[in-house]
């Protein structure tokens, strides 16, 4: 039982660091240059995180994640989003929602909204950061 107890925890934090080293913005490659990065740093995209403290995904976390979704994906069908990308992160419902666009004052509307709904919902996390696989 301490094992499991030993294996959660550090999934846990290891989750938490990895969410955090990305919305720092320190998960770049080595070798990207400064003008990559600037670029990168420009696009117009952001994420959204539904995490979890080892016992899966809260409720109101996959609540407002699935409005966020819902959000993004009429969006994609209007046309507003150039590209939607769902990625599981982790073993306990763990999720990441990457949502890119052509135009840069759709994805700060965008991304306002997602912040507005995830306003006070612990461990769901909106970060401006561009989507991987470009």
């Amino acid at each position: 039982m301490r094992d499991a107890i030993a294996v959660r925890h550090q999934r846990f934090v290891l989750v938490w660091l990895l969410s955090a080293w990305t919305a720092a913005g320190c998960a770049m490659p080595v070798g990207t240059s400064g003008e990559e990065r600037a670029t990168q740093a420009g696009s117009a995209s952001f994420a959204v995180y539904a995490l979890s403290r080892g016992r899966g995904v809260p409720e109101p976390t996959r609540s407002a994640w699935q409005t966020v979704w819902t959000m993004l994906d009429d969006a994609r069908r209007e046309g507003k989003v150039a590209r939607l990308q769902q990625t599981r992160i982790g073993l306990e419902g763990e999720v990441r929602l990457c949502a890119e666009f052509s135009d840069s004052g759709r994805a700060r509307e965008m991304l306002e909204r997602a912040r507005e709904i995830g306003k006070g919902v612990e461990l769901l996390n909106v970060v401006e950061e561009p989507c991987s696989g470009q």
